[in-house]
């Protein structure tokens, strides 16, 4: 809604909606001054059939170099901005008489003596929000997700079905690979990509949307939709806490068009294992398959296998478990076990990923809990008897004291040498 964003700073403000007719012309108006300042500008689709805008949305990418958030504000005969640096969105609060033109739209088209108000100042602003994206590809996705009212929000419910998540950073793994730390892991960043994997056409979205009934009808066209379907046409669907509270009117319709029976989805591949519910391991196999990610994401699970396997069985508190000792000499038996282990258990070149696990995890793999802990006792006993168990405090801090003298000594060599330099070119 127009003028959140100025609550605080023009508390006795407002910003009134904006008809269509009002809109396209702000929009017209401001869409020249931006591309003198950014090298790409665009206003995402709207939704059709919209009656009226709160504010106007640009996402925008590379900066003119030195560009100011002032000179964006000037530029755009804003009066009071909330500015964000970076890779962010700001808003400008721009009156209405910034411009004459874009003034006499909204008299001819506003109510009560609006054309008098205009030229007294009675602090009515436009609301336009600039989003400014790192580079070029972050601002096509931008534009395509945020583009036809909430039509990314719809694609990523498509996402869900097959254990996806769908945003304007591109497709990903719902849950993140358990390596250490967690990842992240995008199937694709490209939205041209993902609309073809998802079995919608993208030049149908280029063509643009005439209705929103036309979006929900090209939404219903891929695989996906018929889980979604099959969800909110059973006779046990009860809508969710969230979904209830959903005031989002275009969601709102967007389930009430699916729950139409009398609407019957134009799916063309009814074989996809994306068009049925449940079974998302062989969805996801599908999906990393189409996206050419099977290998890596393989690797990938198995370097976090190995370390979670290696952080449950060689840990501190096992060890101290299985031999009874304590303190520094704990890890000393640790890192003769993964010695001993790295010397014994090549790297398979059969198993994806296993050459970017070290050859100590890949052996835990292999060993029960019991073969983990027979190895660790024996490591202690025979460190024992060679006194290598034994840790000196003393001598160990004195080395440590050394080590730091020896460092400073050098450092201040250095700098010794430095000043003598600069002193001898002075002369």
């Amino acid at each position: 809604m127009g003028g959140n964003a100025f609550k605080n700073l023009l508390p006795d403000a407002s910003f009134p909606r904006m008809s269509p007719a009002l809109y396209g012309a702000l929009k017209a108006r401001l869409i020249p001054i931006l591309q003198e300042l950014y090298t790409h500008v665009a206003v995402s689709p709207e939704c059709p059939g919209k009656i009226d805008h709160g504010d106007l949305d640009f996402v925008v990418s590379e900066p003119r170099e030195g560009l100011t958030l002032g000179e964006v504000k000037s530029a755009l005969r804003a009066t009071c901005s909330v500015p964000m640096e970076g890779n962010r969105t700001s808003n400008y609060a721009i009156p209405l008489d910034a411009f004459e033109d874009v003034a006499l739209m909204y008299a001819s088209t506003g109510d009560g003596d609006e054309a008098t108000e205009l030229t007294t100042g009675d602090g009515k602003f436009f609301q336009v929000d600039v989003n400014v994206c790192e580079d070029r590809a972050q601002w096509e996705r931008t534009v395509f997700y945020t583009s036809y009212g909430d039509l990314g929000f719809f694609l990523g419910l498509l996402a869900q079905t097959a254990g996806l998540s769908f945003n304007i950073f591109g497709l990903k793994l719902a849950e993140p690979i358990e390596t250490s730390p967690p990842r992240t892991y995008y199937l694709s960043t490209s939205m041209r990509d993902i609309v073809a994997f998802f079995g919608l056409s993208m030049h149908r979205w280029e063509q643009g949307f005439a209705s929103q009934e036309d979006i929900f009808r090209w939404i219903t066209t891929s695989p996906f939709a018929l889980p979604l379907l099959t969800r909110y046409r059973s006779a046990d669907y009860k809508s969710s806490a969230k979904e209830r509270a959903d005031t989002r009117p275009m969601r709102i319709d967007f389930i009430r068009f699916l729950r139409n029976t009398t609407f019957q989805p134009l799916v063309t591949d009814t074989s996809s294992p994306f068009s049925s519910s449940g079974d998302y391991d062989k969805k996801l196999d599908a999906a990393l398959k189409h996206f050419g990610k099977d290998r890596e994401h393989a690797a990938l699970r198995y370097v976090g296998q190995a370390q979670r396997r290696a952080r449950e069985i060689l840990n501190g508190k096992t060890v101290q478990q299985w031999t009874g000792v304590q303190g520094m000499p704990v890890r000393f038996i640790m890192d003769e076990v993964k010695d001993r282990l790295s010397d014994t258990s090549p790297c398979p070149d059969e198993v994806p990923g296993a050459k970017d696990v070290p050859a100590w995890q890949v052996a835990l793999l292999r060993m029960s809990d019991a073969e983990v802990r027979t190895l660790v006792v024996e490591v202690k006993e025979e460190m024992a008897q060679d006194g290598r168990l034994s840790f000196d405090w003393r001598a160990a801090k004195a080395a440590k004291e050394e080590k730091k003298r020896q460092k400073d000594s050098v450092e201040g060599g250095l700098t010794e040498t430095h000043e003598h330099v600069v002193a001898v070119a002075a002369s």
